[in-house]
C-alpha cells in the first residue's frame, strides 16, 4: 500500500489516521474479559476511548458509574445481561445501549463467546481497563479461572479513571427487552438491532442508534448498510472525527494516501482533515461508527430520506448530493472530486 502514515495494531499516541485489526489492539484481562484497546484519549485528543471486550459466561463488569463519560455499548456476538439503574435488559448481537454520565450500569456476559464494543467519551473512563486489568498476550480468555464480572466489586477504581465502583450486579434480575424508538432526551436506553431512526440514500440505509438529542450533541451512533457498489466520492471533514468499524462484509477504504480493506472486527480512525472514501465490495456490508462531536447529523438528513424499511432497497433511488451542494456552507464536508480507481463490481482489485 502507498502512503506514509497508516499504522495498524499499534496506538500512535497522536491524533492521526490508524487502524486496529479484529481484536489486535493492546490487551488486558479484566473481569474474565480480554479488553483490546482500539483508541485512548491520546489518539483522539481526549475525545473518546474505544475497547473490544471478549469473554464467556459470567464475564463482565460490576455496577460502575462515570462522572463525565457518556457510554455506548454495542453487542457484536453472543448475549449480555445489562443493568442500567434499577432496570436490567437482555441484549443480543446487534443491540446497542446508551448510558449518560452519572448513571449506574454494569453487565454480565451470558454466552460462552460474547464480544462487545464499549465507546466512552473523554480520555479518562477508558483507562479503567489498563489500570485495573493485567497485561495479556492472548486473544481469548484463559480456559480455566478466567475471572468474572464481580472481580472488581468491593474495590476502589484507580484515580484518573472517571469511574466509581458502586457494587455487585443483581442476581437473576427480571430482564427487559430493548426498545425500538429513540427517547427524546439524553436518558439511558437500549435499542434493538436495526431499530432507531433510518434514512435511505440510493441503495444504502443509515440507522441512528443515537442522535444529538440522546447525547447532548456529544456524538452520533450510526450504522450504515448496503450492497456491493461503487466507491463514494472522496471528501474530508474539518470539525468532527469519524471511524469505521466493519461488522459485515468487506469494506474498501481510501484514507489519506492509502487504499486498504476492512473485514469484520477491523476498525479505522479517520480524524478531521483526513481525505477519505469508502466502498462496499461484498453483497452485504454493514459498518458502525461513532461520529464525534455530533455536528454532522444534518448532513445525513439533507442527503437522505426517511425510511421505514429494515433492508436496503434493491432498486436504488437517486443520490441527492445536489441537496448537499445547496447547503455546503452549513455542513462539515469538503468534497475532493471523483472516486479513485474503483475495482470491478465483483470486488476484485484493478
Amino acid at each position: 500500500m502507498g502512503g506514509y502514515f497508516m499504522e495498524f495494531n499499534a496506538l500512535p499516541s497522536t491524533h492521526t489516521p490508524y487502524g486496529i485489526r479484529n481484536g489486535k489492539g493492546p490487551r488486558h484481562l479484566i473481569g474474565g474479559m480480554v479488553a483490546s484497546t482500539y483508541a485512548t484519549g491520546a489518539e483522539t485528543d481526549g475525545a473518546f476511548c474505544l475497547h473490544m471486550l471478549t469473554g464467556g459466561k459470567g464475564a463482565g463488569l460490576p455496577v460502575i458509574r462515570h462522572g463525565e463519560a457518556f457510554t455506548s455499548l454495542y453487542v457484536m456476538e453472543g448475549a449480555v445481561e445489562l443493568t442500567i439503574g434499577s432496570d436490567s435488559f437482555a441484549l443480543i448481537a446487534g443491540d446497542t445501549a446508551s448510558i449518560p454520565p452519572g448513571t449506574d450500569y454494569g453487565f454480565r456476559m451470558t454466552r460462552h463467546r460474547t464480544v462487545t464494543m464499549i465507546f466512552q467519551t473523554g480520555g479518562t473512563a477508558g483507562r479503567l481497563f489498563a489500570a485495573t486489568g493485567a497485561p495479556y498476550e492472548g486473544f481469548i480468555q484463559p480456559a480455566t479461572d478466567p475471572g468474572k464480572a464481580s472481580d472488581l466489586a468491593g474495590h476502589a477504581a484507580p484515580p484518573g479513571t472517571d469511574t466509581e465502583i458502586v457494587g455487585p450486579l443483581p442476581d437473576a434480575p427480571e430482564l427487559l427487552l430493548p426498545g425500538k424508538v429513540l427517547p427524546d432526551s439524553a436518558a439511558p436506553y437500549v435499542i434493538e438491532s436495526g431499530e432507531g431512526e433510518r434514512l435511505v440514500v440510493a441503495d444504502q440505509i443509515f440507522t441512528f442508534a443515537g442522535r444529538n438529542p440522546q447525547t447532548d450533541g456529544r456524538f452520533l451512533t450510526l450504522f450504515n448498510e448496503g450492497p456491493q457498489g461503487d466507491m463514494i466520492p472522496p471528501h474530508k471533514h474539518l470539525r468532527h472525527d469519524e471511524m469505521f468499524l466493519c461488522l459485515d462484509g468487506t469494506i474498501r477504504m481510501k484514507a489519506g494516501d492509502e487504499i486498504l480493506e476492512l473485514n469484520p472486527g477491523d476498525w479505522l480512525f479517520v480524524p478531521r482533515g483526513t481525505p477519505h472514501a469508502f466502498q462496499f465490495t461484498t453483497p452485504y456490508c454493514r459498518t458502525l461508527g461513532w461520529l464525534i462531536p455530533g455536528i454532522f447529523e444534518d448532513f445525513f438528513f439533507t442527503l437522505g430520506d426517511p425510511y421505514e424499511g429494515h433492508v436496503y432497497p434493491q432498486e436504488p433511488g437517486p443520490f441527492r448530493f445536489d441537496r448537499v451542494i445547496a447547503k455546503l456552507d452549513e455542513l462539515d464536508i469538503v468534497p475532493l472530486g471523483g472516486p479513485p480507481g474503483a475495482p470491478p463490481k465483483d470486488g476484485t482489485a484493478t
